[in-house]
């Protein structure tokens, strides 16, 4: 996977990153969840150009407890050059309202 990770910036809770992409090539992006409270990642937003090959964690060096978070990892292939953005929300999938967002620029070249 072909990926750079140019800038992350915070704004009044919300993630953007930026990730510089060649068109045709697999990239990911991962971020943390805890899943054994019900709060888990999920794509809200995903432009035409890029597609979603799937989602799933990392495994866990140890055993994991109630409460411990846990890396989710998100595969994507950008299918056309340009910049195209992914939200993502972090939420219980039973609750409407995200506790927090993340967004990812994605420059395809």
């Amino acid at each position: 996977m072909t990926h750079l990770f140019a800038s992350v910036h915070w704004t009044n809770g919300v993630t953007f990153e930026t990730v510089v992409v060649a068109v045709g090539k697999e990239f990911s992006v991962r971020v943390k969840s805890t899943p054994t409270t019900g709060y888990i990642w999920e794509v809200h937003t995903l432009p035409e150009g890029v597609q979603l090959l799937g989602s799933d964690y990392e495994k866990p060096t140890s055993g994991i407890q109630s409460g411990d978070q846990a890396i989710q990892v998100f595969r994507f292939i950008a299918q056309r050059a340009g910049e195209h953005m992914i939200t993502f929300v972090l939420k219980r999938q039973w609750e409407r309202s995200a506790i927090e967002t993340y967004t990812v620029t994605v420059k395809a070249n």
